[in-house]
């Protein structure tokens, strides 16, 4: 998921500041910067870090709550559990702005209108934040990353007011569909995506948990006004966007609808010829049994908030194991059990508390083929393979 870019540009951001509380200057401010969507899956979301300036001082630092420890022993593992701690780090606003440009990503600065206490306050929190003993912290996709740390910490300076006031509504998007938009380059990655994540992801999400998207933490920025005065002063784009889209593929739908048809044909020859092609199920039954470690893994061994309950488990499914093991010897009421489960997918498709990729549905048919299939052969049981 990282490229060697994005890694020079940790390794210079880990650069140790010596920063200590100061008076800053009537010439200075602190502002957003709203950075856009890169072409790898780490950065297709975009990114926020806080800007601080001050040209009496000679500060133009950024502070930014999304790098982490590539040495951290066991990185992956804990990658994976969700237990790698992310870290707020600093580094020049010029070091800053020129990954961006060589990335060909546009950058945004939103110059936050904040009193001289506030100023004070925010600068000294985000100091405070960078102690050693206080930069790590346990990082979630979207409940707590790069934006909602600085969304939170924005109004935690604020005195006798607040920037965002927390609304519900039902009409409110949810967390998976507020991603959709940022991965319809990526359809594989939305596959995989929507496999891993439970209903927890669709719960609607509030004005305020929208800012887990950084795009979504500046476009309310630009809208908020306290006392019929917006929060920002002024709104520059300090790099357009320059990158180039990335190409199309094959939509993990189509391939499936693909994969049906040659399933269905592969199941009518069986039947005419009374000949079973093992191979066609022990591949399916596998990739399913794959998968359903997958989803229990990160269900119960990780600390993903939005990967537990987890109703692809219904299709992509452990019993699938025990099929792979024992195919033509299989357990009548295990066969029926897993087509059970796969035709509650299909006839619950647009009504489960959880949303399915699309591409799930056509390979809920091919389990369905495929087991009517080995009912078939369990009744008849003159099944070459």
């Amino acid at each position: 998921m990282l490229n060697h870019r994005y890694l020079i540009t940790i390794l210079l951001s880990l650069f140790s500041f010596q920063l200590n509380a100061q008076t800053l200057s009537d010439k200075s401010f602190i502002s957003v910067l709203s950075c856009g969507e890169g072409n790898e899956l780490y950065s297709t979301f975009g990114h926020t870090a806080i800007r601080v300036y001050d040209s009496l001082l000679q500060t133009d630092i950024v502070f930014n709550y999304g790098t982490f420890d590539f040495n951290t022993p066991n990185f992956y593992i804990k990658f994976s559990q969700g237990r790698l701690p992310y870290m707020l780090s600093v580094t020049s606003f010029e070091n800053f702005v020129a990954e961006y440009r060589y990335e060909g990503r546009f950058v945004y600065e939103q110059i936050l209108a904040l009193s001289t206490e506030e100023k004070e306050n925010l600068y000294n929190l985000l100091i405070e934040n960078y102690r050693p003993e206080n930069r790590y912290y346990a990082y979630d996709f979207f409940m707590d990353n790069c934006a909602t740390r600085v969304r939170d910490i924005i109004n935690k300076s604020l005195i006798d007011r607040t920037f965002f006031i927390e609304t519900n509504s039902d009409t409110n998007a949810s967390f998976r569909n507020l991603i959709y938009p940022y991965l319809e380059s990526m359809l594989w990655w939305r596959l995989g995506i929507d496999i891993v994540l439970g209903m927890r992801c669709d719960h609607h999400a509030s004005n305020t948990q929208y800012m887990f998207l950084p795009y979504e933490l500046m476009n309310q920025l630009d809208t908020i006004t306290i006392s019929g005065k917006h929060i920002i002063e002024k709104k520059t784009m300090i790099l357009p966007q320059t990158k180039e889209p990335l190409p199309k593929s094959i939509s993990p739908t189509l391939l499936a609808y693909i994969l049906l048809v040659i399933v269905l044909f592969a199941g009518f020859w069986e039947y005419k010829t009374k000949k079973y092609f093992k191979v066609i199920d022990i591949l399916l039954f596998l990739v399913l049994s794959l998968l359903s470690l997958l989803i229990l893994y990160l269900w119960f061994l990780s600390n993903h908030y939005t990967t537990k309950f987890n109703l692809n488990l219904l299709w992509a499914n452990p019993m699938f194991i025990y099929l792979l093991l024992r195919l033509q010897k299989s357990n009548l009421y295990i066969i029926i059990f897993l087509l059970s489960c796969s035709g509650i997918v299909l006839l619950g498709f647009w009504f489960l508390p959880q949303a399915f990729n699309p591409a799930v549905f056509p390979i809920c048919l091919i389990i369905v083929v495929r087991m009517l299939h080995l009912l078939r052969i369990k009744k008849q049981k003159n099944f070459k393979g």
